[in-house]
């Protein structure tokens, strides 16, 4: 694709959410970031600093890699559009035509309306893990079910996509389920956090909870509910 193509808006692009490495370079001054998310025809990194304001508006060299065995890094031109605390948007002018491809390719595979929502559920209680794991599948959910954090961490680590939703169950330790929890708002700021319980509600400061009771075999009805006001986020 020529880069003088006129493109789309950019608004109606498709972005989607790989994990990967973004390197943002102006001058002799260097930025590292993780991937937020991609399209076409931008690119946003979390950062774990600020840019200066001074960077607003200029253009910058990026390299971006995905994360993966045998993965390459990509050059690509553009310019700062915008500064957050921790995040860094890039519009981008050069498109080389690999790039385009990964994206075509990944929006294939990562579009929620095109795939399965992807859940990880962590729950050190063996039976229950099993029934929320039957239902989640129940109400349409690729599921990865683990006992320990430990476990979950080092999957989400190997996967390609970020999954969708990530279930914490309360059988973890209040401290070990509230240090998952910041790791997962730190590392995967776009993923929805649900805590199962047995108890029917949740803890007031729990902003999403969902009863592993199943009185009227209605879990699966249930999940579908939670998955819903996720899509409407």
């Amino acid at each position: 694709m020529s880069t003088n193509e006129s493109r789309p808006e950019r608004r109606r692009e498709p972005r989607i959410s790989p994990k990967g490495t973004v390197l943002v370079r102006v001058d002799t001054y260097l930025i590292r970031g993780r991937i937020a998310n991609l399209s076409r025809s931008g690119v946003l990194a979390i950062t774990r600093i600020t840019a200066p304001e001074r960077l607003l508006g200029a253009k910058v060299e990026l390299s971006l890699r995905l994360d993966g065995r045998g993965a390459s890094w990509l050059e690509l031109r553009g310019r700062v559009v915008r500064i957050g605390a921790s995040s860094l948007a890039v519009a981008l002018d050069i498109v080389p035509l690999p790039f385009t491809r990964i994206i075509d390719q990944a929006v294939s595979h990562s579009t929620r309306h095109d795939r399965p929502l992807s859940v990880v559920l962590v729950d050190a209680t063996v039976a229950r893990r099993t029934e929320m794991a039957e239902a989640f599948r129940a109400a349409g959910c690729e599921v990865l079910d683990v006992s320990t954090p430990l476990e979950a961490i080092v999957r989400l680590g190997e996967s390609e996509f970020e999954p969708d939703l990530i279930a914490i169950a309360d059988s973890l330790p209040a401290r070990i389920s509230d240090e998952l929890r910041r790791f997962v708002a730190r590392e995967h700021p776009d993923v929805m956090l649900v805590t199962i319980g047995d108890a029917v509600s949740g803890p007031d400061e729990l902003v999403h909870w969902l009863s592993a009771a199943n009185p009227g075999d209605d879990l699966a009805h249930r999940i579908r509910s939670v998955l819903t006001r996720f899509a409407q986020r």
